[in-house]
């Protein structure tokens, strides 16, 4: 992200607590039955809570649409959360 790189961050989650800033907010199950207009040369990049279950499933369901650039955010929105507080806190000192 901080390079500039195209990539397209998806929530999968059902209910949205927390967020990443740039990602589009679009549930698992609308992915199955709602295809998205998104450029299949991009990286595509999910996530959910904790980085599995849901994750790994819209990954599938993107990549069954013809989707070759998937990636699941290892650790969810729990592991990116923890980066920045940590990242935040370390240049608070």
């Amino acid at each position: 992200m901080a390079s500039g790189e195209r990539l397209r961050l998806i929530d999968v989650r059902w209910g949205q607590v927390g967020e990443i800033p740039g990602a589009v907010h679009v549930p698992v199950t609308d992915l199955e039955d709602f295809p998205r207009p998104w450029p299949h040369d991009e990286d595509l990049i999910v996530f959910c809570q904790q980085g599995r279950g849901a994750s790994d499933y819209a990954a599938e369901v993107l990549e069954e649409q013809g989707y070759s650039r998937v990636w699941v955010l290892e650790g969810g929105l729990d592991a990116y959360l923890r980066v920045v507080t940590t990242k935040a806190a370390s240049s608070q000192r």
